[in-house]
């Protein structure tokens, strides 16, 4: 029997628009690449917000029955 994950990987930009909320997710992308691209987007169209770039775990939701 081999291993089946639980969970994946997510890669979320969270950016930080100043409104005592903190850094809140932008975007998210399965896959690193994107991410990146969709990082520097961001930052070349909305110069002065920080952004960052944040790996999220998020549970596989299996079905219905399976052990």
């Amino acid at each position: 029997m081999s291993y089946k994950r639980k969970t994946r990987d997510v890669w979320e930009v969270r950016g930080n628009y100043g409104h005592g909320h903190g850094f809140e997710c932008v975007t998210a992308e399965e896959n690193y690449t994107e991410a990146r691209a969709r990082l520097r987007e961001y930052r070349d169209n909305e110069p002065g917000v920080p952004f960052r770039l944040v790996c999220v775990r998020e549970r596989i939701e299996t079905a219905a029955g399976a052990a």
